[in-house]
């Protein structure tokens, strides 16, 4: 797998910790649609957002990685509930989850559950160069609705 466009752009080595998860299941809060688009796994840095700290690893990284949460018996629920209750603050936000499952060579996930706020289930997906959503298995869309 390539990642030139993250490895050439910092000195952060994003990828300690990182790896191929082929196994599990993930989940992202996309825009209202039956299909996933490229534009739905953009990063930080694709919307030309910048670190305040560039010496910052973590906060350049996180730029770099796309949000995911593991998706599980574990996690659903919960996830599930604070979702809909962003939701219910935010109605015309991104209102599917997709549930995905990577495949190989998409790219790396690393565990990052230290973010501005604390999320046990939250990992960054490091996109391999070349990347599109349609190489995701996409296992579930799930329309969100305040009921």
């Amino acid at each position: 797998m390539n990642f030139n466009k993250i490895a050439n752009n910092t000195n952060c080595n994003c990828f300690l910790d990182a790896q191929e998860n082929l196994n599990d299941t993930f989940v992202r809060k996309v825009r209202k649609s039956d299909n996933l688009n490229d534009a739905d796994f953009r990063n930080h840095i694709e919307r030309n957002k910048t670190a305040t700290n560039e010496n910052d690893c973590q906060e350049v990284c996180g730029l770099y990685g796309v949000s995911v949460e593991i998706w599980n018996d574990s996690s659903r629920q919960r996830l599930l509930d604070r979702y809909l209750t962003t939701l219910s603050i935010s109605p015309k936000t991104k209102n599917n989850l997709c549930v995905i499952q990577f495949r190989n060579n998409n790219g790396l996930v690393k565990y990052t559950p230290d973010q501005v706020e604390y999320n046990e289930f939250h990992y960054d997906f490091f996109k391999e160069d070349s990347f599109t959503v349609s190489e995701l298995n996409l296992v579930e869309m799930i329309p969100l609705s305040i009921t």
